[in-house]
């Protein structure tokens, strides 16, 4: 029988390696006993520990289960352990080899979810004031026209609301940034993706 290989994967399904082992508890005695318990963000199975094991125990366990271990010591001089998940770190590892190869030689652009807004200028919703531009993501353009966004923690969020819609790359000058720190773009034209 072949082995099942388990990636862990984060809200929106990407893969997610990641977890910390840390100790809850300890600083109210009165509301019971301190525990450790295993902290992620991706969909691995929660783990909990009594606050009397010893931290390498816990970790020798994770490792037994496919985790990379680090201990350490919190603010207050708690154990944390860092882990990684062995098998996931190596899909994430080999998409982004695969991705760098892919873009090495890539060339900067803009692209931008949605058709143009009428007058050239994008609406901030928040001050429901005009931009200077056309709101647009930077993005690395490989030969075969695919292309990885360039985005900051903030621009992440922007994208996951307009994922949907369909994709045009832009030509054109940069004419400022966004409130929400995108590009701005004067279009000259739009090509769908």
């Amino acid at each position: 029988m072949e082995a099942t290989i388990m990636i862990y994967r984060d809200t929106i399904g990407r893969p997610d390696a990641k977890a910390t082992v840390s100790m809850f508890g300890w600083f109210t005695p009165a509301f019971g006993s301190a525990y450790y318990s295993l902290s992620h963000v991706n969909d691995c199975p929660d783990r909990k520990w009594d606050g009397n094991t010893a931290p390498e125990a816990i970790a020798a366990e994770m490792e037994a289960d496919g985790w990379e271990c680090t201990i350490r010591k919190d603010g207050h001089g708690n154990p944390v352990i860092d882990c990684i998940h062995k098998e996931t770190q190596a899909v994430i590892d080999a998409a982004q080899a695969a991705a760098s190869a892919k873009f090495a030689g890539a060339e900067h652009g803009y692209i931008r979810f949605g058709a143009l807004p009428d007058g050239g200028r994008s609406r901030n919703h928040r001050d429901n004031t005009l931009e200077s531009g056309v709101s647009c993501f930077e993005a690395e353009i490989a030969s075969d026209g695919s292309f990885r966004l360039l985005l900051t923690q903030v621009l992440e969020v922007s994208y996951l609301t307009v994922a949907d819609r369909p994709a045009y790359r832009l030509y054109g000058d940069r004419v400022g940034t966004g409130a929400d720190g995108e590009p701005l773009l004067r279009v000259d034209r739009a090509v769908k993706m």
